[in-house]
């Protein structure tokens, strides 16, 4: 079912990502953060925290995500591309913007192996709890709505029981 998406659901998506983002990366500076500040601007205050550049670097990675859920899954824009399609558009672009993201503000050294596996492995992880949430979110309004359907069936089939038998009383 659709439902007409205002402004305000677009800026808490953005922020409900946005706080994602930032509770992964505070695990990330306390548990790597020392070792990681002489090679990643991420973390250039080492375990102490997140420096504000790196902080307002999210923010625009959380309003291009926002900005390519809504391109890829309201029919404003695109109307016939199966569900799956989406989603594989969707996680090409949110692969290539954190590319570009990390090319442009020095995330981690492109030249060394580990830190695109441990990408790919938190960018991996994360997409699949987040396919896992929305699955069950979406069960259980499934469930919700077949419970509502079927109480309102008994409720007609009762309002009819109830008036065929005041026409055969009459």
């Amino acid at each position: 079912m659709d439902e007409k998406k205002t402004i305000f659901d677009y800026v808490t998506r953005t922020f409900t990502t946005f706080g994602f983002c930032v509770v992964f990366l505070i695990f990330f500076c306390l548990t790597f953060g020392e070792e990681a500040k002489e090679i990643s601007s991420m973390f250039s205050l080492g375990s102490r925290g997140l420096s504000t550049a790196t902080m307002m670097q999210f923010l625009a990675v959380s309003v291009l995500t926002s900005l390519i859920r809504f391109l890829f899954f309201t029919d404003i824009i695109i109307k016939k591309m199966p569900i799956v399609g989406r989603t594989v558009c969707m996680v090409l672009s949110e692969v290539g913007i954190i590319v570009i993201f990390v090319l442009c503000f020095d995330w981690f050294p492109t030249d060394m192996w580990l830190p695109w596996a441990m990408f790919i492995l938190c960018f991996g992880l994360c997409f699949l709890v987040s396919a896992a949430v929305t699955i069950w979110k979406e069960k259980e309004e499934n469930r919700k709505m077949e419970e509502a359907l079927a109480k309102l069936k008994r409720q007609d089939a009762a309002f009819y029981e109830e008036d065929g038998e005041k026409e055969w009383n009459m």
